[in-house]
């Protein structure tokens, strides 16, 4: 968020949104977007308004955030965490569900609005018709490689973690985000773009 809007934790930031109600912005990457969608979850839960100021890309809000033209936005931290460092933009919360260990000064928005989760993720994928003992394969390979220190090292270094999971378990985490983006995409009413 902005570094002069006058709030330093996710109670802070709802009770003021609750006492400014459609009056704090959040630069968002569109329509859709991750941080557009973790903006909505947050409104829901929270019982909050806020106004969604859309941009075509990161940079741009980024710039933007730093700038106090906007209020806040959600973004990951190998973007985010050098900016709060350096005092150009304020980190008060994580949309994970447990604190991250790099920075585990900073609580959760879980902390303050429960139920509250919005984590960024990345995954290999095939197509469906490819064999599941070369899938099985791959699988293994990609999570022994993730598992190496030297890997989970640089990994860190970008500020994400890499989870190795089995092919079950992936499936049933991609179910579990499936129905939660389709809950917050159904309840806000927001349209295919």
């Amino acid at each position: 968020m902005r570094a002069s809007l006058p709030v330093n934790s996710g109670r802070e930031l709802v009770d003021y949104a609750k006492q400014n109600p459609g009056k704090i912005n959040f630069g968002s990457q569109g329509i859709g977007s991750v941080g557009h969608l973790a903006t909505v979850e947050l409104e829901m839960l929270a019982d909050i308004k806020t106004v969604q100021v859309p941009y075509r890309g990161l940079s741009q809000a980024v710039n933007d955030i730093i700038a106090g033209h906007v209020d806040l936005m959600f973004d990951t931290p190998t973007t985010s965490l050098p900016l709060h460092r350096e005092g150009k933009v304020k980190i008060i919360a994580t949309g994970t569900p447990e604190r991250v260990p790099e920075f585990p000064e900073i609580p959760t928005i879980a902390e303050s609005v429960p139920g509250y989760r919005a984590v960024t993720w990345y995954a290999m994928v095939a197509p469906p018709q490819m064999p599941a003992a070369l899938a099985d394969r791959i699988n293994r390979d990609v999570s022994e490689i993730l598992g190496r220190p030297d890997v989970v090292e640089k990994v860190h270094g970008i500020q994400m973690d890499p989870a190795t999971k089995s092919r079950a378990e992936a499936a049933s985490f991609f179910a579990d985000e499936t129905t939660l983006w389709g809950k917050v995409i159904k309840q806000a009413d927001i349209p295919p773009q």
